[in-house]
């Protein structure tokens, strides 16, 4: 099931639908995230995109939301294209950083380009950034950037400041 908010188009959807374990983990996060006063569509859809991507793993309900061909550059530089793109990435991250999420605390918007926010949380568990992997959790402010077309994000990256993880281990 989607939850989509009254009155706007279907790509416009407000990530609600809290289908996955890792969105039932993780609702309060991503109730918070659908809060923040957000005065234009697309920066709701590129808020539903990180509920969807980091905060719940929703993969169905991120097909709704980008184009075929999105293009994505995360802070270690690595760009990826389209949805199996993404998951992929998604699943590297897992695996380094356990229970990776972002709380958003800003979003600006103006036209099809959108700005955002958040700090970037999770868990240390493997050996990047150190000799091995310390299980200790991190928070570390970053941003993104997300140009949209027709309501879908066509292209996005973030930079989260990683090096504030080797201060935290």
């Amino acid at each position: 099931m989607l939850g989509l908010l009254t009155g706007l188009p279907a790509a416009s959807a407000q990530y609600v639908a809290l289908n996955t374990g890792v969105a039932q983990k993780n609702e309060a996060l991503i109730r918070k995230n659908n809060a923040l006063p957000v005065n234009s569509t697309n920066g709701k859809v590129v808020v539903s995109f990180f509920n969807a991507l980091l905060n719940a793993r929703d993969v169905a309900f991120l097909k709704t939301i980008v184009t075929d061909d999105v293009r994505f550059r995360n802070s270690l530089g690595v760009t990826v294209q389209g949805i199996d793109g993404l998951t992929a990435m998604m699943g590297k991250f897992d695996n380094t950083f356990a229970g990776f999420r972002i709380e958003i605390t800003e979003v600006v918007a103006e036209g099809e380009v959108v700005f955002l926010k958040g700090n970037f949380m999770g868990t240390h568990s493997s050996a990047f950034m150190a000799p091995a992997a310390t299980n200790q959790p991190f928070t570390v402010p970053g941003f993104a950037r997300f140009t949209l077309r027709g309501g879908k994000i066509i292209d996005g990256f973030a930079v989260a400041d990683f090096y504030q993880i080797t201060k935290q281990l």
